[in-house]
């Protein structure tokens, strides 16, 4: 196979100088960027990887040349090729890793530089020779050793490179040919396919890994215990090649499409490992459609609506309303039963380029139907997305406004100037605990939801008085009665006693028979390990599942649990439940008539409620 390595850019630069003693705040998968202790974020043998902290490393604008803290500065898009042998040093900067009473290793240095004076980077791999198990990593930068930091090295745990470079949505995955795919460039059912990683495992050239190229040995033909089974959209792909790209650290798995894949936000993940050692990588997204063309989710997203804009002048400007409702019965150890309900309305108002539509994860904020997405996030969810920090914002007025059967509430514009946000119901999570703020425009009482915490069906009108981009908007969508009979009817059972994560869990409902509407069905799992309120940096896991309100049920894939991390069991936990489970309607996406200043509007809702559980 021929390498792709030009088209995975080189990894976000976030560094650090200034500080007598080199500091690592974090080791990440370098495609996955997965943080510890989330079930993806050990490191394998061969497998390139990223250190981030302060203090080590050159002063990046005082490298030479700017490109003298990468190694072979010439090769192909920073990845390790030819130019052996690899280096365990560069300009004063290493790394050795220490797993149990086995001897330090050096792990090979292809970047290390100070990018500002609070972050600090190391790009690097991992010698396939390097010991399996916990153990520690340290830094040394100009004979100065850092505080070691924890690390499990494992024989695989893959990364699949994103568009993002954060290792959220679109990811890295071709054609044979070796283009990108995107919404305007999509793959067919039973094509075939490049997904561009890291991490499948220890370079099958051991001894000359730091002197020579890794040969592609296909460790699927005949299968070993080193071939992966790649997810598409829940179902086991056929793979064709997977192995080493032909430069180190770099990985390429070639597969077909599955016959059932449809949609812009088609989800692949890639499993290693087996029984208790299996590992789960990043969850992606490929574009797929019939017929090659534009795609098109069920939802109700087309892009070939906006594709001769996009042809054209290489941006659309697009308005994406969305109503989400989230309530849940939470039992707090102490309080008892906490009723908490979060009603929020949000704009996505501006202008798209296409290598914002080619990065960002969807105006329906959700991935494909029949598709479950898994998203990090950090302190509270929802996840967020790095591409929307890339659309040029509209001017749609002061503030929207909606109006449905509870009444209006004001949607003002986000004090980043960014769109528009307001909590139109309910409360937030941190008022949860402390109480209604006094500031409160709602009193803290649902929206969405009647007063007792059913569904208000009816009409929902999103309007906004026209600003200096856009000019006067009104969308609106229309929530069924049977959207206010949805009964989410196993849920007792399911969540009676701590969820296994290790079995395939079924979640069905009645009620709800809209032809054209669709279930949403979330799971949240937390780090937190104890107190009230998660750190900035404490991280979890939002999974979250699209299914035709028709089918009646969905089975959440066995592989999708075990990307959440395990909670302890109460009361042994936090005050706060680090674990939820919340199941409701979500609609089709409604097309409103756009207004002067956009391409194309849309609207749509999400009302999901449910309770806290225990993943174990």
């Amino acid at each position: 196979m021929k390498t792709i390595s030009a088209i995975v850019v080189t990894l976000g630069l976030f560094a650090g100088s200034g500080f007598a003693q080199p500091t690592v705040t974090q080791i990440s998968n370098a495609a996955s960027e997965a943080l510890a202790p989330l079930p993806n974020s050990s490191i394998a043998q061969g497998s390139y990887f990223a250190i981030y902290g302060k203090g080590f490393g050159p002063d990046y604008s005082t490298c030479p040349a700017n490109n003298g803290c990468l190694w072979n500065p010439t090769g192909d898009a920073g990845f390790p090729d030819a130019a052996n042998p690899l280096p365990t040093s560069i300009l004063g900067t290493s790394a050795k890793v220490t797993i149990g009473q086995n001897a330090p290793v050096s792990v090979y240095i292809e970047f290390a530089a100070a990018i500002t004076s609070s972050y600090s980077q190391i790009n690097a791999i991992m010698p396939s020779n390097a010991p399996v198990g916990s153990g520690t990593l340290t830094v040394t930068y100009m004979g100065t050793d850092s505080t070691p930091f924890d690390i499990t090295v494992v024989p695989s745990s893959v990364g699949t490179f994103t568009v993002n470079q954060a290792g959220t949505g679109p990811g890295i995955i071709t054609d044979v040919n070796y283009a990108v795919l995107n919404p305007f460039h999509t793959a067919k059912p039973l094509d075939y396919v490049i997904l561009w990683g890291t991490g499948l495992g220890a370079a099958p050239n051991v001894d000359t890994e730091a002197t020579a190229p890794p040969p592609q040995t296909d460790w699927c033909h005949p299968s070993t215990a080193s071939c992966p089974t790649v997810w598409v959209a829940g179902q086991k792909a056929n793979i064709y090649y997977a192995g080493r790209s032909g430069f180190v650290g770099e990985d390429q798995i070639v597969f077909q499409v599955p016959s059932g894949a449809q949609g812009c936000y088609v989800q692949v993940a890639v499993q290693t490992g087996t029984g208790n050692s299996t590992v789960i990588s990043n969850f992606t997204s490929m574009t797929v459609d019939p017929n090659g063309a534009a795609c098109q989710d069920a939802d109700g997203i087309n892009y070939g609506d906006i594709q001769s804009k996009v042809q054209s002048s290489g941006k659309a400007s697009v308005g994406a309303i969305s109503l989400l409702s989230n309530f849940l019965n939470l039992t707090v150890p102490g309080l008892g039963l906490l009723p908490w309900d979060n009603d929020t309305v949000s704009g996505e108002i501006g202008t798209f380029s296409t290598g914002v539509l080619n990065l960002f994860q969807g105006f329906s904020l959700a991935p494909s139907v029949n598709n479950c997405t898994v998203t990090p996030f950090l302190k509270y969810p929802p996840p967020v997305d790095p591409g929307l920090s890339y659309v040029t914002y509209l001017d749609a007025g002061s503030s929207l406004s909606i109006t449905g059967p509870n009444g209006t509430q004001p949607v003002p514009v986000n004090t980043n100037g960014k769109g528009y946000s307001g909590l139109v119901g309910g409360e937030t999570i941190l008022n949860l605990i402390t109480g209604c703020p006094a500031s409160s425009t709602n009193n803290c009482v649902p929206f969405f939801l009647s007063p007792t915490f059913a569904i208000s069906s009816g009409t929902y009108t999103v309007t906004g008085p026209g600003g200096a981009d856009v000019g006067a908007l009104s969308a609106s969508v229309q929530v069924p009665s049977s959207a206010a009979s949805f009964v989410w009817s196993n849920q007792s059972s399911v969540t009676a006693s701590p969820i296994s994560r290790n079995s395939a869990l079924e979640i069905d409902w009645t009620g709800y028979t809209d032809p054209n509407g669709f279930v949403d069905i979330t799971a949240i799992s937390s780090t937190l390990a104890s107190g009230t309120t998660p750190a900035d940096t404490t991280p979890g896991i939002l999974a979250e599942c699209i299914a035709p309100a028709s089918l009646g049920k969905f089975t959440i894939p066995t592989y999708v649990l075990q990307s959440l991390p395990a909670n302890p069991i109460p009361p042994a936990g936090p005050l706060v439940p680090p674990g939820e489970l919340l199941v409701g309607p979500a609609s089709a996406v409604t097309t409103a008539t756009a207004p002067s200043g956009l391409d194309e509007l849309y609207i749509f809702y999400h009302f999901i409620a449910g309770q806290n559980v225990t993943w174990q």
